[in-house]
């Protein structure tokens, strides 16, 4: 049983949670943990939410084995992505299953095999969610991995196996773990 305290601030997470995901979602939420309570109480408090899930969840590793990217793009639009024209996602992409819905790909844009793209994270103090755009244009390399509340702008590269945890303004390359900026080249190049 749940402390009169623990109760209330279960019912004011759930409610900011439910309007940071009605709202705009400009950047990442980030909720305080509680010791009395799981975070997936906040995220799924009845049986239909996790039935929900489970089912997000098959059609994602459906589309993680997707032979073509036509049936993958397919499945992800189910799931509620924005994903543009012309748009490659490679195999073994990995695409976060609690809120694929906060992603956004734009026209254009490469996904490199087994890259991640996770909306949401867990540390020891608190539970972070946050949409993920990927710019017109842009690349993410073989095996990167994109935080939660990311922006990558259009016409970017992100080199293999980077790390990107901030934003990454237009006509960038960057790298790293970190990702760092490696060069910066005008639209002409």
């Amino acid at each position: 049983m749940l402390s009169h305290e623990a109760a209330a601030q279960l019912a004011a997470q759930r409610q900011a949670f439910r309007q940071y995901m009605a709202g705009p979602r400009d950047g990442p939420l980030t909720l305080e943990k509680n010791e009395a309570y799981c975070v997936d109480s906040v995220l799924r408090p009845s049986l239909l939410d996790g039935m929900r899930l489970s089912l997000r969840y098959v059609l994602l590793r459906l589309a993680f084995h997707a032979p073509f990217c036509a049936l993958k793009i397919g499945l992800y639009r189910l799931l509620g992505m924005k994903i543009g024209r012309d748009v490659c996602i490679s195999p073994e992409v990995v695409m976060d299953p609690l809120f694929p819905e906060l992603i956004e790909l734009e026209d254009d844009c490469c996904l490199g095999i087994g890259c991640r793209l996770f909306t949401h994270e867990y540390t020891a103090a608190n539970f972070r969610v946050g949409p993920i755009r990927v710019g017109k244009g842009s690349v993410v390399g073989s095996y990167a991995t994109v935080r939660s509340g990311t922006t990558i702008g259009a016409r970017v590269t992100v080199g293999a196996c980077s790390f990107v945890n901030r934003d990454v303004p237009d006509d960038a390359m960057v790298g790293g773990v970190p990702a760092k900026p490696l060069i910066s080249r005008g639209k002409g190049n």
